[in-house]
């Protein structure tokens, strides 16, 4: 099992959580810095074995920042290099939680600054886009990044992401949520990638969430697909590699 977004460190028992997940079959977890203390906290836990990370700034808490702050980070991460470092993330556009108009013109200049900061490290970008769907998309089609999807909750612009080559992180929340098994249905299987989001979005119980969860996304899945389990972390192990440009035998799958 591949986990492509999720944020253990919220856990205190981090290091216990990641053993239940590896004892459970999880392969692959990428832990997405939030803002500059998570981002180092996501560095220092990739020791891990199967610990990689993505280094961003989410749109709730990038607007509490100052230039000076957020462009200390933006150089922080150019400038850093490792061989876990696999995507440009947390980043996008949180329309939600954020009304005011200045601030949201703060989300969109930013976004845009990490994605061309994503372009220079050629490295794809893991995007949180809630109700800023339709902005988000619009955005991403001026840069030239490989895009994943977070959480990606509009059923009605999945053919625009699919015209768009874009990839769909489903988290193992599609288990009882009828909208995400709606775009499990229109999204074609080489476009899927599997996540957790934990500790959020739990499919059984409540915050609580962890990688090996992401049992219950593949279930449901191969269910609407139509398709063998097996058959599903098959192409999620394909769409991992692509998307990151793994082609290593020795690499941790």
């Amino acid at each position: 099992m591949i986990d492509v977004h999720a944020h253990h460190f919220f856990y205190k028992n981090f290091n216990e959580v990641i053993e239940e997940n590896k004892r459970k079959g999880v392969k692959i977890i990428i832990e997405s810095g939030i803002d500059p203390k998570t981002n180092r906290k996501v560095i220092e836990n990739s020791k891990i074995d199967i610990v990689y990370f993505s280094l961003g700034f989410h749109p709730t808490d990038i607007v509490k920042f100052n230039e000076e702050e957020i462009r200390k980070e933006i150089e922080f991460i150019e400038n850093f290099d490792h061989n876990k470092f696999l995507a440009i993330g947390e980043i996008g556009l949180d329309f939600y939680w954020v009304k005011d108009k200045d601030l949201i013109k703060k989300q969109i200049f930013w976004f845009s600054e990490f994605l061309s900061l994503a372009e220079r490290k050629k490295k794809p970008v893991v995007i949180h886009s809630r109700e800023a769907e339709k902005e988000v998309i619009e955005i991403l089609k001026s840069y030239n990044v490989k895009v994943i999807l977070h959480s990606f909750w509009k059923p009605k612009l999945v053919k625009e992401v699919i015209d768009n080559n874009f990839f769909i992180s489903i988290p193992a929340f599609v288990y009882k949520d009828k909208g995400l098994q709606k775009i499990v249905k229109e999204t074609p299987v080489d476009l899927i990638l599997t996540e957790t989001d934990a500790p959020f979005l739990d499919p059984i119980e409540k915050r609580n969430n962890k990688s090996w969860k992401i049992e219950y996304g593949i279930k449901k899945i191969a269910e609407i697909k139509n398709i063998d389990i097996e058959e599903v972390k098959k192409n999620i192990i394909k769409n991992f590699e692509k998307i990151f440009n793994i082609n290593d035998d020795s690499h941790a799958i």
